[in-house]
């Protein structure tokens, strides 16, 4: 019999995600439990009443949903932190855990030490330091400009920082204003922006390498638990400290730490009024 529904729920998830030449399926947790609003991507005020099909399929969309919580005819996406906080409950039967059939990263595509991110279309590569692309396939030296000069890709020309601003680090592809003054993060934030700048947004290893050694405010700020870090154009913040974020302790309801900071190669959630370096980034 569970073969047998296993199969069913396969085929009838195939006909609604027609949009996609991949499909995924979900393993069921038994006797598993997740307080709903642990890690939820769902804010409290706006539960998914949902089918436990369309409940799937909302999940297998969202980069940021690791497993569903089916109760009730309620349907929570949840994010890969709260697996670690699954609670036993033998009467249960409500927990299912993302997995994707097709792995994008099978054939290595990411080259010079990368790491490859499986997603539901395509893969990501984390490019290691000093490399950048898609594959990671190209090398930052071959790119150099003169010291305060930027360029803002591989086929543009050098040109100079705005006045104020700097490159830092043998780093070509931006310039940036590091201003130690401590400060929390909306100050920090309206300190770039009175600079037609922004805050710091450090997707790629190289560019956080600049300032690694630095206590400095990021580029991502949260509203609820559960909601997941991404950078001001949605992409995803990777490279969190080990175990983050966790709300300061793991608390479900209250939000403690709705902010990034970088320090030594790992961003660390902690709350907005920590009072920290602020470095803007030159608007390209």
């Amino acid at each position: 019999m569970k073969k047998v529904c296993t199969f069913i729920f396969l085929f009838l998830f195939s006909k609604i995600s027609l949009e996609s030449n991949n499909a995924g399926s979900f393993k069921l947790q038994t006797g598993k439990d997740v307080p709903f609003f642990n890690f939820s991507l769902v804010p409290q005020s706006s539960p998914l009443k949902l089918s436990k099909i369309i409940c799937f399929v909302q999940c297998l969309r969202n980069e940021f949903c690791s497993f569903v919580v089916f109760k009730n005819g309620i349907c929570s996406l949840h994010t890969e932190y709260a697996l670690t906080r699954l609670v036993n409950n033998p009467d249960l039967s409500v927990v299912y855990k993302k997995e994707f059939i097709i792995n994008h990263c099978s054939n290595t595509p990411c080259m010079n030490g990368a790491t490859c991110v499986n997603k539901l279309d395509e893969y990501v590569c984390l490019c290691d330091l000093g490399y950048f692309g898609k594959n990671c396939d190209k090398n930052i030296n071959n790119y150099y400009c003169e010291t305060d000069y930027y360029r803002l890709n591989e086929t543009d020309v050098c040109k100079p920082c705005m006045s104020g601003f700097r490159t830092f680090n043998n780093y070509t592809f931006n310039c940036y204003k590091r201003n130690y003054t401590q400060r929390d993060y909306e100050s920090a934030n309206s300190y770039c922006q009175g600079l037609n700048s922004f805050l710091w947004t450090p997707k790629t290893q190289t560019e956080r390498n600049v300032f690694a050694s630095n206590r400095a405010w990021v580029n991502s700020k949260i509203t609820y638990v559960g909601e997941p870090f991404v950078w001001p154009d949605g992409l995803r913040v990777y490279e969190m400290g080990d175990g983050e974020p966790n709300n300061g302790g793991g608390n479900n309801y209250l939000l403690y730490e709705n902010a990034l900071k970088y320090h030594e190669n790992y961003f660390h959630p902690v709350h907005s009024t920590e009072p920290l370096t602020t470095i803007c980034q030159q608007l390209n």
